[in-house]
Order: C-alpha cells, then sequence, then structure tokens
C-alpha cells in the first residue's frame, strides 16, 4: 500500500514535536513533589541538579620540611625520592628525569560534592544508596570518594580548613567535621554547619570551600534553584 507524502510528512512533524517535548521536561525536582519520585527520578538528581555537583580538586604544591615540622605532620606532602639519578651520580640526564618524576603527580579524580537536604536524602533511599546519617539541626555537605591518608587528628584538621562562604557574611565554619572509611581505600567527608546561622534565597549563592589533606576543592550552590515544587530545600 503506497504511504501519502502528506502523512509521512504529518507523522514527521509528530515525532518531531514529541521529542521536542520530551527533551523539553522539566526534571523530578521541579515538576513534582517528593512523595512522586521514582527511582529513574532519584537516581536523576542524585546525577546532575542542584544540591549534587561532580568537581575535580586542585592538588596543592609539596610542603617543604620547615612547614611540615611546623605543621607537626613530618609526612605531609612529600614527593617522591629522587635516588642516586636525582643526586646527580648518572649523569644530567638522568638527573632531570629522576627530579621531574619526584615533582610528578596524576591528576586528582573527580568527587561528588552533595549538599545533604532532604531531596538528596530522598533520592538516596528511592535509589537504594546508603547514606551517612545527618542531624537535621545542622546544613551537611558531604564529599565522597577521596583518597585521604590515615591520622588520628584528620578530622580536626578538615575542620579547621572548610567553610560556607555567602556574598558580604560572615563565612560559615563546620561545627563537626567527620570521615567515613570506605572501599578502595577512599573516604566519605561529612560536613555540619549549624543551622541556627540561616541560609535563604537571599543569599543567591553559597561558595563551599575546603581542604582535603593536600587537595583544594571550591563548589558553588545556586540557592535559588535548590528548590522543590516552589520551596527552598536546603
Amino acid at each position: 500500500m503506497r504511504r501519502l507524502p502528506g502523512l509521512r510528512r504529518f507523522s514527521f512533524t509528530a515525532a518531531l514535536l514529541i521529542a521536542r517535548a520530551s527533551f523539553a521536561q522539566d526534571p523530578a525536582w521541579k515538576s513534582k513533589p517528593i512523595v512522586q519520585w521514582n527511582a529513574d527520578d532519584a537516581k536523576a538528581v542524585l546525577a546532575d541538579s542542584p544540591w549534587v555537583k561532580h568537581v575535580t580538586p586542585q592538588r596543592l604544591r609539596d610542603l617543604s620540611p620547615d612547614e611540615r615540622r611546623n605543621g607537626g605532620n613530618m609526612e605531609a606532602g612529600i614527593g617522591k625520592g629522587v635516588g642516586l639519578a636525582g643526586l646527580g651520580l648518572l649523569g644530567p640526564r638522568r638527573e632531570a628525569e629522576a627530579l621531574q618524576r619526584a615533582h610528578a603527580r596524576p591528576t586528582p579524580d573527580a568527587v561528588v560534592v552533595r549538599w545533604e537536604s532532604a531531596p538528596v536524602r530522598a533520592a538516596e533511599s528511592k535509589a537504594g544508596e546508603t547514606a551517612p546519617a545527618v542531624d537535621a539541626s545542622y546544613y551537611a555537605v558531604v564529599v565522597y570518594g577521596l583518597p585521604l591518608p590515615r591520622r588520628w587528628n584528620l578530622a580536626n584538621e578538615l575542620k579547621d580548613v572548610a567553610y560556607l562562604r555567602r556574598y558580604r557574611k560572615k563565612d560559615l565554619k563546620p561545627s563537626r567535621v567527620e570521615v567515613l572509611r570506605g572501599d578502595r581505600g577512599l573516604a566519605t567527608v561529612v560536613y555540619l554547619f549549624r543551622r541556627s546561622v540561616e541560609i535563604t534565597r537571599k543569599d543567591q549563592s553559597v561558595e563551599f570551600v575546603a581542604q582535603l589533606d593536600r587537595l583544594f576543592l571550591e563548589q558553588f550552590f545556586n540557592v535559588q534553584e535548590m528548590r522543590i515544587m516552589g520551596e527552598l530545600e536546603i
């Protein structure tokens, strides 16, 4: 049976309109209350949303022996040894190569930074993820997948070099930091900030800044976008 040209054009136009409507559909956090989210909605929230970011930390320079000694940690930021070649005993070319290897640092892997608000907690539950416990009296920012050394005072060290920054307001320091060890030597770090200092829509954006051993991380969160059905969720 021969298909009419007009019908073919109509079918193509209809398919194009359906495709456009599909692409234009708002994500779950804009179009549905949390109770109506399904597993796919939850995964979309955890993959990329106003509360969930993927960040590649910056690697800091090695510390000098004096800096390590003054900081009370003689192992912090030590580069690889240079061996005999690095001492110039095997010629200038081998010396240069050894020094280059000693100072080489691989690019850090990207980590996930989540503002653990009610939408994120609900998405983690619906997606079947195990998430760290968070006291409701705190704002919680959690960094997942970090290679961190094992030191008894590491949580206190991280607490001292982290903050939330808001425009023309005093930086908000974490009240507590928890380091949770996971598989493959990676850690999850939970930063807890007291809700007694309120963050509102007027703040517009909040910058999370942290140093994690020899890694530096910063990420902006757009407060205006952190809403479910028009209600602020932080």
